[in-house]
């Protein structure tokens, strides 16, 4: 009988041990916040857009655009985010420059790829306004983003990937385009 509780005490003592190891391991992961797209987690980034264009609204005009918009984004649960965002273009060409601002929405949803890069699809909507010669513009904007991401550190990435931006008001625009992002979470 004695030896019989010589087992049991051995088999209680390393029950404990490994759930306290088990623990630990817990908390480890959960003060390092984990991968990207952990439920939790707050996202700072900047989708940065800057192209050279050709534009013929009444005649050729050479111009250098420039799109930033700021964001952050919040994951509700494992890999679902959800988030807002400011916008902030202009374009560098002969005349006046065109100044566009607008506050928006958006959902997307990581698929880890590897430990490293991840594609984070996102929808998003905003209300933009323009100011540019032909007059002022107000107008509804929805985009579609797919950014392939590279996590170089433990909570920083910077990637890039195709957009469709649709604005919808006075006059139809559709844009196809390639993006860079970059940005960092806790």
């Amino acid at each position: 009988m004695k030896r019989n509780m010589q087992w049991q005490v051995l088999a209680l003592v390393a029950g404990l041990v490994l759930s306290v190891e088990a623990r630990a391991q817990d908390v480890e992961k959960h003060v390092s916040g984990g991968s990207f797209g952990s439920a939790g987690q707050l996202v700072i980034s900047d989708d940065l857009t800057g192209s050279i264009g050709y534009r013929s609204v009444n005649g050729p005009d050479d111009a250098f655009f420039i799109n930033l918009t700021p964001a952050a984004d919040y994951f509700l649960k494992e890999n679902l985010s959800l988030g807002g965002f400011v916008t902030l273009a202009t374009a560098f060409q002969s005349g006046d420059d065109p100044l566009t601002v607008g506050l928006g929405v958006r959902a997307g949803y990581n698929i880890p790829m590897n430990q490293t890069v991840s594609v984070w699809p996102r929808l998003g909507l905003a209300v933009e306004h323009r100011n540019e010669f032909l007059g002022d513009r107000t107008f509804l904007e929805i985009s579609l983003t797919a950014p392939f991401l590279v996590h170089l550190a433990p909570h920083f990435f910077v990637g890039g990937g195709p957009g469709l931006i649709t604005q919808l008001g006075d006059g139809t625009v559709a844009t196809l385009q390639v993006s860079t992002i970059v940005g960092g979470y806790f």
